[in-house]
Protein backbone atom coordinates (compact mmCIF):
# COMPACT_ATOMS: atom_id res chain seq x y z
CA UNK A 1 0.00 0.00 0.00
CA UNK A 2 1.59 3.48 -0.65
CA UNK A 3 2.12 6.06 1.85
CA UNK A 4 0.15 9.21 1.25
CA UNK A 5 1.86 12.50 1.53
CA UNK A 6 0.51 15.43 2.99
CA UNK A 7 1.41 19.51 1.87
CA UNK A 8 1.01 22.43 3.65
CA UNK A 9 -0.04 25.05 1.77
CA UNK A 10 -1.50 28.66 2.78
CA UNK A 11 -4.43 29.98 1.40
CA UNK A 12 -6.40 32.96 2.38
CA UNK A 13 -4.33 33.71 5.44
CA UNK A 14 -4.58 30.80 7.05
CA UNK A 15 -2.43 27.35 6.61
CA UNK A 16 -4.21 24.16 5.50
CA UNK A 17 -2.78 20.37 5.69
CA UNK A 18 -4.32 17.61 3.15
CA UNK A 19 -3.05 15.71 0.27
CA UNK A 20 -0.80 17.45 -2.07
CA UNK A 21 -3.73 16.73 -4.41
CA UNK A 22 -6.07 19.46 -2.51
CA UNK A 23 -3.49 22.03 -3.30
CA UNK A 24 -4.93 24.73 -5.81
CA UNK A 25 -1.87 24.89 -8.07
CA UNK A 26 -0.96 21.53 -7.92
CA UNK A 27 -4.27 20.56 -8.40
CA UNK A 28 -5.25 22.63 -11.16
CA UNK A 29 -1.51 21.74 -13.12
CA UNK A 30 -2.36 17.79 -12.76
CA UNK A 31 -6.49 18.50 -13.67
CA UNK A 32 -5.20 19.94 -17.28
CA UNK A 33 -3.80 16.44 -18.66
CA UNK A 34 -6.69 14.46 -17.03
CA UNK A 35 -9.10 13.27 -19.66
CA UNK A 36 -12.11 15.66 -18.89
CA UNK A 37 -15.96 14.24 -20.20
CA UNK A 38 -14.38 11.35 -21.79
CA UNK A 39 -14.49 7.83 -21.29
CA UNK A 40 -11.46 6.12 -20.09
CA UNK A 41 -12.65 2.65 -20.70
CA UNK A 42 -10.24 2.00 -22.92
CA UNK A 43 -7.20 -0.60 -21.81
CA UNK A 44 -4.07 -0.54 -23.09
CA UNK A 45 -1.26 -2.79 -22.22
CA UNK A 46 2.52 -1.48 -21.65
CA UNK A 47 6.03 -2.42 -20.60
CA UNK A 48 7.78 0.31 -18.61
CA UNK A 49 11.31 1.13 -18.02
CA UNK A 50 12.11 0.47 -14.26
CA UNK A 51 12.53 4.62 -14.43
CA UNK A 52 9.50 5.14 -15.67
CA UNK A 53 7.14 3.44 -13.49
CA UNK A 54 9.22 5.02 -10.61
CA UNK A 55 7.62 8.15 -11.96
CA UNK A 56 4.23 7.07 -12.25
CA UNK A 57 4.77 5.82 -8.33
CA UNK A 58 5.68 9.04 -7.61
CA UNK A 59 2.76 10.58 -8.72
CA UNK A 60 0.69 7.81 -6.75
CA UNK A 61 2.92 7.99 -3.81
CA UNK A 62 2.17 12.12 -3.31
CA UNK A 63 -1.33 12.08 -3.63
CA UNK A 64 -1.09 14.03 -7.70
CA UNK A 65 -2.89 10.87 -8.69
CA UNK A 66 -5.07 8.20 -7.06
CA UNK A 67 -3.79 5.00 -9.59
CA UNK A 68 -1.16 4.06 -11.67
CA UNK A 69 -3.75 4.51 -14.68
CA UNK A 70 -4.28 7.76 -13.57
CA UNK A 71 -0.61 8.66 -13.47
CA UNK A 72 -0.19 7.07 -16.99
CA UNK A 73 -2.88 8.35 -18.66
CA UNK A 74 -1.90 12.57 -17.09
CA UNK A 75 1.54 11.73 -17.97
CA UNK A 76 0.20 10.26 -21.83
CA UNK A 77 -1.79 13.71 -21.71
CA UNK A 78 0.76 15.96 -21.06
CA UNK A 79 3.02 14.47 -23.67
CA UNK A 80 0.32 14.43 -26.08
CA UNK A 81 -0.32 18.58 -25.50
CA UNK A 82 3.37 19.11 -25.65
CA UNK A 83 3.47 17.60 -28.91
CA UNK A 84 0.12 19.42 -30.79
CA UNK A 85 2.57 20.19 -33.91
CA UNK A 86 3.68 16.78 -34.56
CA UNK A 87 0.44 15.86 -34.02
CA UNK A 88 -1.09 18.24 -36.27
CA UNK A 89 1.62 17.19 -38.77
CA UNK A 90 0.82 13.92 -38.80
CA UNK A 91 -2.96 13.70 -39.00
CA UNK A 92 -2.51 15.57 -42.74
CA UNK A 93 -0.36 12.34 -43.39
CA UNK A 94 -2.09 9.61 -41.59
CA UNK A 95 -5.69 11.11 -43.02
CA UNK A 96 -4.14 10.36 -46.55
CA UNK A 97 -2.65 7.04 -45.65
CA UNK A 98 -6.55 6.18 -44.34
CA UNK A 99 -7.71 7.59 -47.84
CA UNK A 100 -4.86 5.28 -50.01
CA UNK A 101 -5.74 2.41 -47.96
CA UNK A 102 -9.49 2.70 -48.42
CA UNK A 103 -8.60 3.00 -52.37
CA UNK A 104 -6.48 -0.09 -52.50
CA UNK A 105 -9.01 -1.87 -50.19
CA UNK A 106 -11.61 -1.34 -53.13
CA UNK A 107 -9.20 -2.02 -56.17
CA UNK A 108 -8.78 -5.55 -54.36
CA UNK A 109 -12.38 -5.88 -54.16
CA UNK A 110 -13.36 -4.86 -57.42
CA UNK A 111 -10.73 -7.32 -58.65
CA UNK A 112 -11.71 -9.96 -56.38
CA UNK A 113 -15.10 -9.96 -57.96
CA UNK A 114 -16.37 -12.72 -60.39
CA UNK A 115 -17.01 -11.19 -64.10
CA UNK A 116 -20.92 -10.82 -64.58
Amino acid sequence: MAKKLTGFWREGGKWHAGNLSSIPEVKNLVERFRAHNEDRSNVVMVRLSDDALARINQLVDSTLVSSRSEGAAVLIGAGIESQKELFARLTAHTDEIHRLKEQLRQVALDALQPDR
